[in-house]
């Protein structure tokens, strides 16, 4: 069920069972290898210090991490889970008349790295106002991790958006206008979002 998120106009959270959907636990085991995404910051860190880097993180950083997850195959056991995700959590609130991104945009946004998102809204880049934004983080978000929404259109009074991890936040990316800050959290944020748009609702 689609709650409304407080505070913001066009946003909404949307739990799901991450026994069913277990993608952070998958991603730990599959692609980083480590025992909690939230701490990705602290191994990333130490690895890049046994090869005798500065263990200092920034914006490339975060996309080398991105890249290890968008390398996965169509076949992975994340892409079951994520087009599981679709089917069963999504679409039966659209009536099961959905068209999705196959391929989500992965995201990862280090403890202690800038912002890794400019202000935005997406219909200014795709030209496609009908498609809807989920955005689905592995990790619990909230202040300098998290995803920063304007509470309503045109506004620009952005504030973060707290999202625990077994939630879906669900909103108007196309005229809403987002991004992120720095994240200045001992926290790092995995995550990954797709736009959708209701078959028939040109």
């Amino acid at each position: 069920m689609l709650n409304k998120c407080e505070g913001f106009n066009s946003v909404w959270l949307l739990p799901y069972e991450t026994r069913q959907f277990p993608f952070a636990e998958v991603l730990e085991k599959t692609v980083f290898k480590v025992p909690s995404l939230a701490k990705l910051h602290v191994y990333w860190s130490r690895k890049k210090q046994s090869k005798g880097l500065p263990p200092d993180l920034d914006y490339p950083d975060n996309l080398r991490l991105r890249a290890a997850m968008q390398k996965l195959p169509d076949g992975s056991e994340f892409y079951e889970l994520y087009h599981g995700f679709v089917r069963d959590v999504i679409a039966p609130l659209f009536g099961n008349r959905i068209s999705y991104s196959a391929h989500p945009k992965m995201r990862v946004h280090l403890a202690g790295t800038g912002s890794v998102s400019a202000w935005h809204r997406d219909a200014d880049i795709t030209r496609r106002p009908d498609q809807i934004n989920v955005w689905l983080p592995f990790t619990d978000t909230f202040a300098g991790n998290t995803l920063w929404l304007e509470s309503d259109y045109g506004l620009r009074d952005f504030h973060p958006v707290n999202v625990s991890y077994g939630n879906a936040l669900v909103f108007d990316g196309g005229a809403l206008e987002h991004g992120t800050v720095e994240n200045d959290t001992d926290s790092t944020r995995v995550s990954l979002d797709f736009r959708f748009a209701i078959k028939g609702s040109k």
